[in-house]
């Protein structure tokens, strides 16, 4: 990371606008502490773990209360000498008794790995303006993007995330603005960004087509979207749930299998390619393409033997037009990319 690229990265953030309550949309106004106060409703936010807090509720894991006192804790273990991302990591599911020991060692590789995997996700990005990456997690892709000089937001739902995403970029000697808020209601005015990107986000909300609209409205005509999700009809095993066929299942079936197999009754809701490409048209974008991504290289260095000769069969095959739309049907992920027009009422 050179002096030059972390200086184009913070000099495009710069340009990010002062942010909008979530609430009514008016301008926020600065206070004391990190505090910021809307000027039109009573609603005011403070900075929880030194970040901007702009949720107007938790994710469906934690109270406010308690997401938040699990930022704080994070952000003591972050700032104690010689802490690193992986401490931060292991000390988050350290003080997370409801993960048992194979998925939290399951979970901590793939936190490991997310730079490898933003790596991938950072080339479908423009090269110039302002990228959000929305449920940006441990922050994976923003240090991919940032050291490649794209100027990028992360913002995520939980900020306890965030605490281990800024500790990754400060690794990094990165400096990227971090926001705690909400995919369906996100604390910037209309036509803000020039590119939107998600990765396995879409999936886990309530409404996705609520989170297409809005993500529509902070971009500018024209701007772009980038997203990846778990494929519905994948022949391999759910990333989220690590069982096989959850998705050919009838949706309506699936929460009590749940319960059964795994005791959780809230199953993320994984869209094949072809309703993505038929729910973003919906929600207003055009230009709108569903393929199977790229896997980057070095992500595939770190799997097994037959890991990697699997890896490298999805490779060929994405090259082969016929064998590609087989992907698109039935491979472990989708990408599609869309663009934003005109805002509704511009």
């Amino acid at each position: 990371m050179t002096t030059a690229v972390a200086a184009q990265n913070n000099g495009a953030a710069r340009h990010l606008p002062g942010p909008v309550c979530p609430a009514c949309g008016d301008r926020l106004v600065a206070a004391d502490a990190g505090e910021f106060a809307c000027r039109s409703c009573p609603r005011s936010f403070a900075a929880v773990a030194g970040l901007p807090d702009l949720r107007l509720e938790s994710d469906r894991y934690l109270s406010l209360a308690a997401e938040r006192s699990k930022a704080e804790r994070l952000a003591a273990v972050g700032a104690a000498p010689g802490a690193d991302v992986t401490r931060v990591a292991e000390a988050y599911y350290a003080m997370t008794d409801d993960v048992v020991d194979h998925r939290r060692d399951r979970f901590l590789r793939h936190i490991a790995g997310a730079v490898v995997r933003g790596e991938a996700l950072a080339e479908a990005l423009p090269r110039t303006g302002l990228t959000l990456e929305i449920g940006c997690g441990t922050g994976g892709l923003l240090v991919a993007a940032a050291r490649s000089g794209r100027g990028v937001v992360g913002v995520d739902i939980a900020s306890r995330w965030l605490v281990v995403a800024r500790r990754r970029l400060a690794d990094q000697g990165l400096n990227v603005p971090l926001v705690a808020a909400d995919a369906t209601r996100l604390p910037w005015p209309d036509e803000t960004f020039d590119a939107v990107a998600a990765d396995s986000v879409l999936e886990h909300l309530d409404d996705p087509a609520a989170a297409l609209r809005e993500w529509r409205r902070v971009l500018k005509p024209g701007g772009s979207l980038v997203l990846w999700s778990p494929n519905r009809f994948t022949l391999t095993t759910d990333p989220h749930l690590n069982l096989w066929g959850v998705g050919w299942l009838p949706r309506a079936w699936v929460p009590g299998y749940l319960r059964r197999r795994r005791r959780t009754d809230w199953p993320p809701r994984t869209l094949s390619a072809f309703e993505a490409r038929a729910l973003a048209k919906r929600c207003g974008w055009s230009k709108v393409t569903v393929e199977p991504p790229a896997i980057a290289e070095g992500w595939a260095r770190s799997r097994s033997a037959s890991e990697r000769r699997l890896i490298r069969a999805y490779t060929v095959a994405r090259r082969v037009p016929g064998m590609r739309g087989l992907l698109r049907a039935v491979g472990p992920l989708w990408e599609l990319r869309a663009e934003a027009g005109r805002s509704e009422g511009a």
